[in-house]
């Protein structure tokens, strides 16, 4: 019976049979002139067409509706926080005041037991449930399951305080295999745990609100509009870029036979792909605002331009790249790491918290894509038979850790002090992306070669070639 009410829910709200491949009709049909078609395609294409293709409604209609469904959960896990994780731990901690002690402690090994034992390994399988029940093919939507399964997970994290001595040792055995354990010790932002009404405002989407002590800021109009113009904007930029890629399969350049990490084609096709998934977050971080501020949540930023504005490798990972992600990072595992630091031998440096972030983000992606590439019970084209390639990921966060630590040991000599104060921001800033690119691909290859991009250009109007 489930399994039948979720199969119609997926082909009636969300769309599922229908968003499994792109087949939206051209708007409008242009020729090219001869000489063009076989100046940039060759002989053979003289008939070639340009056609014009609108967005398709239905799968925006589809991604309101898996984000609602996440809220749904979200908010089932936020009462259960609210009063097996955060009480208990308030409560504990008034006890301590109380009685003069460090308020600095554990809140108790039940708070443990339901945070391991029950919400984070149901934020973990929420997705593996929802996505074969509702028959959900299209891979962006897969995402935006995980997405916000992930950001459940991290925020139960965050509602704990400090591991105990047995969770310490454990944590120093088994620290780099399972760093995102440490994500559990985290700090939640202020004023967050102050009501069950604002612990159910921040779990509620996977976006950053913003609080103060009177609870969640309220959005304005002025905010829901603007966040309205700019989501229009970059449904129209995306589609435009998309359109260019999707001509060369998204990926334009050929790349050279062996390894290289400095081969020209591979450096130019991460740039490519780099843009193509800042243009991502920007545009689908502005629908979602779009949504969040229509519900009167003032919400922070996601993306900040990072790959045209960024000073140094920190700034792009720390200030610019996915703030949300970001956020719950530095509250679940890169404070914790540090904070343990007062209390182990031997200290837990700046790096050792960085590289714990990093490996963090390295696990949460590999299982993004194992989220991202469920199989299918009759994959509708080649590319459903893709596989993704495990461990690569978290190879590019530690790249980018190692990085990073060399900022911190050699970023104030005075080579990248005087191209950070004479270089004009946008080329600095492609310098600061140089140190990420050559490993880029790591990270991009499983969305290129699959059917990833391919199913998110349905979200856009488009320009095609029709050889």
């Amino acid at each position: 019976m489930a399994a039948h009410i979720g199969r119609y829910i997926g082909e009636t709200l969300l769309f599922s049979t229908y968003l499994e491949s792109d087949i939206r009709p051209s708007l409008l049909t242009f020729s090219i002139p001869p000489f063009i078609t076989r100046a940039l395609l060759g002989d053979g294409h003289q008939n070639a067409k340009i056609g014009l293709i609108m967005l398709s409604y239905k799968f925006w209609i589809s991604l309101i509706m898996v984000v609602l469904i996440g809220s749904a959960f979200n908010l089932v896990v936020a009462i259960a926080s609210y009063y097996f994780i955060v009480l208990p731990r308030k409560r504990r901690e008034q006890r301590h005041k109380k009685d003069g002690k460090d308020s600095n402690i554990n809140s108790g090994i039940m708070t443990y037991l339901f945070g391991f034992g029950v919400v984070m390994p149901v934020a973990v399988y929420y997705p593996y449930f929802c996505i074969p029940i509702f028959g959900i093919r299209n891979k962006v939507l897969k995402f935006f399951f995980g997405v916000q399964s992930i950001t459940t997970f991290f925020r139960c994290s965050e509602g704990m305080m400090h591991c105990s001595a047995l969770l310490i040792i454990l944590y120093n055995f088994l620290y780099l295999a399972f760093s995102f354990i440490i994500a559990m010790f985290g700090y939640l932002p202020m004023y967050v745990d102050d009501s069950l009404y604002n612990i159910i405002i921040y779990n509620l989407f996977p976006v950053e609100p913003k609080f103060n002590v009177k609870g969640p800021l309220k959005s304005t109009w002025n905010q829901v509009w603007g966040y309205a113009k700019k989501f229009s904007l970059f449904i129209i930029v995306l589609g435009g870029y998309s359109s260019f890629l999707s001509a060369y399969n998204y990926e334009p350049f050929e790349v050279g036979d062996g390894v290289s990490f400095w081969d020209i084609g591979q450096l130019s096709n991460n740039a490519l792909i780099a843009l193509l998934f800042q243009l991502y977050l920007t545009t689908f971080g502005y629908g979602l605002f779009t949504i969040t501020s229509l519900c009167g949540i003032q919400q922070g930023p996601m993306m900040l331009n990072p790959i045209f504005e960024s000073t140094s490798p920190s700034d792009f990972w720390g200030r610019k790249w996915n703030m949300v992600v970001h956020g719950l990072l530095k509250r679940g595992v890169y404070k914790p790491v540090r904070s343990l630091s007062q209390s182990t031998i031997p200290k837990y440096s700046r790096f050792t918290a960085s590289m714990a972030a990093f490996v963090a983000s390295g696990v949460f992606h590999e299982w993004l894509l194992s989220v991202i590439f469920l199989p299918e019970e009759t994959p509708s084209s080649v590319y459903a038979f893709h596989q993704p390639t495990y461990g690569q990921a978290t190879a590019f966060f530690v790249w980018n850790a190692i990085i990073i630590a060399l900022e911190y040991s050699i970023g104030g000599a005075v080579v990248f002090q005087l191209m950070k104060n004479n270089l004009h921001p946008t080329v600095l800033s492609l310098f600061v992306s140089l140190t990420a690119l050559p490993m880029a691909h790591w990270f991009t290859h499983d969305y290129v070669k699959s059917d990833f991009f391919h199913d998110g250009q349905i979200a856009f109007p488009m320009v095609i070639l029709k050889r």
